[in-house]
């Protein structure tokens, strides 16, 4: 059982052409970081090396691939050039070291995704809305672990459900992001993905309107939900939606 609740790995380094697994890991300190930290120096990994594996060389063409607790790729970040630095044994944790590399400046600025994917990686389905139980700053993490995961699990830019009316719940709204998230959902269900920036928006639309039904959207509490996403966005996203044929009821 790692700190965040799950057990098993929950990171593989993997050779992307062969697919081979290069270090199992548990835990990967440095990579998730402030939007503001642009590169990252240092990772730290505590986890299990599947071959041997040699100091100050570099290794090519790496993936790095979340998994859940059934080994199933579920996100995935493409690293390239990975430097192995050092090399320590865990003391805590059998069969564990702590391998010290570098990704070459590399990183992913959402710093709370790396608590997130411990989430979506565990055994337990999402709820609705979950993105409302973390602070309103790491909504944007959340967000980009359902971009993420949804094309990592072999989904398109499109729209899945085959209801014709979709539900924004404005309450569950608290900024940009979380918006998307709300939007996502409604229309693909839970975890699900309708972009996360006006162009991914109208990609989406786009794509579903080739062969999908006619879409509603009610919109509950919108006045107030628009208001905290900004007043400018929310006219922006409205008028994406109807421009795609979209009938948006606000209430």
């Amino acid at each position: 059982m790692n700190k965040n609740g799950s057990a098993g790995p929950l990171y593989h380094l993997v050779e992307e052409e062969s697919g081979r697994v290069l270090i199992a890991a548990r835990e990967i300190d440095g990579f998730f970081v402030e939007s503001d930290h642009v590169k990252s120096a240092e990772i730290s990994i505590l986890g299990s090396a599947r071959e041997p594996l040699r100091l100050g060389k570099d290794l090519s063409n790496v993936e790095l691939r979340v998994v859940n607790l059934a080994g199933k790729a579920i996100g995935s970040y493409y690293i390239g050039r990975v430097g192995l630095q050092s090399t320590v044994e865990d003391k805590e944790c059998a069969g564990q070291a702590r391998f010290v590399v570098t990704f070459y400046g590399h990183a992913c600025p959402y710093a709370a995704a790396a608590t997130i994917w411990h989430r979506w990686a565990s055994r337990s389905p999402l709820v609705k809305g979950e993105w409302m139980g973390y602070p309103v700053e790491s909504h944007a993490s959340w967000l980009h672990v359902v971009q993420n995961s949804w094309f990592e699990t072999g989904h398109a830019a499109k729209r899945y459900g085959t209801g014709e009316i979709g539900v924004l719940d404005g309450r569950r709204i608290l900024g940009e992001s979380s918006f998307y998230c709300e939007l996502g959902e409604s229309i693909n269900g839970l975890g699900g993905y309708f972009g996360s920036t006006l162009d991914g928006l109208a990609d989406c639309l786009a794509s579903s309107r080739i062969a999908g039904a006619p879409l509603g959207l009610v919109w509950e509490h919108s006045s107030a939900s628009q208001e905290r996403m900004g007043a400018a966005l929310a006219v922006s996203a409205i008028n994406v939606l109807r421009e795609f044929g979209v009938d948006v009821t606000l209430r």
